[in-house]
């Protein structure tokens, strides 16, 4: 495992570039009688013994660019055999190898006579790093799906609730005039009707904190106004990326927000919804019963769970998320172990849990 690991991360993938990778674990899946599918960079193949219920274990093949700061070539893996050093070797080259690994373990077992009680999905995908053509892509040629895995680098802390992200644009008007004639307590400058509202997002009740992942929150990430040094601005747009729970919709969020603001609001992007599955759905209970001692949490961050609404999932991976997007990122060849062998309890808890068992 840790050569197959070595072997992914000496293959750069950044988004929208996973071609190569893709072939190589399209390659190593079919090497052991998977049918393996396809379409752009995203690669999938089925396993089980009984049509329902369907289980997906997904995770992304893309990496970001290299961050300042590498001590080496950051697609020549250093460190083996006890970790795994280079360029998405934590984020999130350890769960593919792990997940396909897991899938390889159960496929021995089918063959040696024993039952799953089910489908494995497995969808290695790309561009999730810039949520491109991705997983939310090929879910219409994957379902019905009746449950996830989502394989991220979260020390096997399972993650079973994500923040949304709502990102809306803000277009605050005023009265262009010369700044000469125009004497300030007369102007109706739209960049102060902005940095006005920017001071109400300070105080605007967000609601109650989630128990998992505390309150919503916001940030102006962009402003732009003004079109001249000698004239007053009658118009100011800007950014605000908001970072939801699931206690309160996109939509009642932005009506709210609608009505605080001096500025229009317009919807960017509601489509990346929050994620919260009941800790009574199966997939929930198979997680803590193959990470005995651990509470499930929240993540902050995004990942290919957003597409998954209304599929229980849960977000769960070798890794600490502290490594991701750094320099020297890593895998130690435990935790890769590790990973394999909580995913394949999982995959099993899952099903006989379905069957009642």
């Amino acid at each position: 495992m840790i050569d197959r690991l070595a072997r992914y991360v000496a293959i750069p993938s950044l988004s929208r570039q996973e071609s190569a990778l893709a072939d190589q674990v399209s390659a190593d899946l079919a090497r052991h009688d998977l049918l393996v599918q396809r379409r752009g960079n995203n690669v999938w193949c089925t396993l089980g013994d009984a049509a329902r219920p369907r289980l997906l274990l997904n995770s992304h093949l893309d990496t970001v660019p290299a961050a300042a700061g590498w001590t080496g070539d950051p697609w020549q893996p250093q460190g083996r055999p006890a970790r795994v050093t280079g360029l998405g070797a934590n984020d999130a080259k350890g769960c593919v190898v792990a997940l396909l690994e897991a899938v390889l373990r159960l496929q021995a077992r089918l063959q040696r006579g024993e039952r799953l009680g089910g489908t494995i999905v497995l969808a290695l995908t790309a561009e999730e790093e810039t949520s491109g053509q991705g997983l939310g892509t090929i879910l219409p040629e994957l379902t019905p799906l009746d449950a996830a895995l989502v394989g991220e680098p979260t020390a096997l802390v399972p993650m079973t609730a994500q923040r949304g992200l709502l990102v809306l644009r803000g277009v605050a008007s005023g009265r262009s005039g010369h700044p000469a004639h125009t004497p300030p307590s007369a102007a109706r400058n739209a960049i102060l009707t902005a940095a006005h509202d920017f001071t109400v997002l300070q105080s605007f009740d967000w609601g109650p904190p989630h128990p998992l992942l505390g309150r919503c929150h916001a940030h102006v990430t962009r402003i732009n106004g003004g079109i001249a040094n000698n004239v007053i601005p009658d118009a100011c747009e800007f950014i605000l990326d908001v970072r939801t729970t699931p206690l309160e919709s996109h939509q009642v969020l932005y009506g709210r927000l609608a009505g605080a603001l001096a500025s229009e609001l317009h919807v960017h992007s509601d489509r990346l919804v929050p994620i919260e599955p009941s800790a009574d759905k199966p997939i929930v209970r198979a997680v803590v019963q193959a990470r005995p001692g651990t509470r499930p949490t929240g993540s902050p961050a995004m990942s290919d769970m957003v597409f998954l609404a209304g599929i229980p999932s849960v977000k769960i991976g070798p890794g600490e998320p502290s490594r991701s997007h750094t320099a020297d990122e890593y895998l130690a060849a435990d935790e890769l172990l590790d990973g394999v062998e909580t995913y394949e309890r999982i995959v099993r808890a899952y099903f006989a849990l379905v069957r009642g068992e």
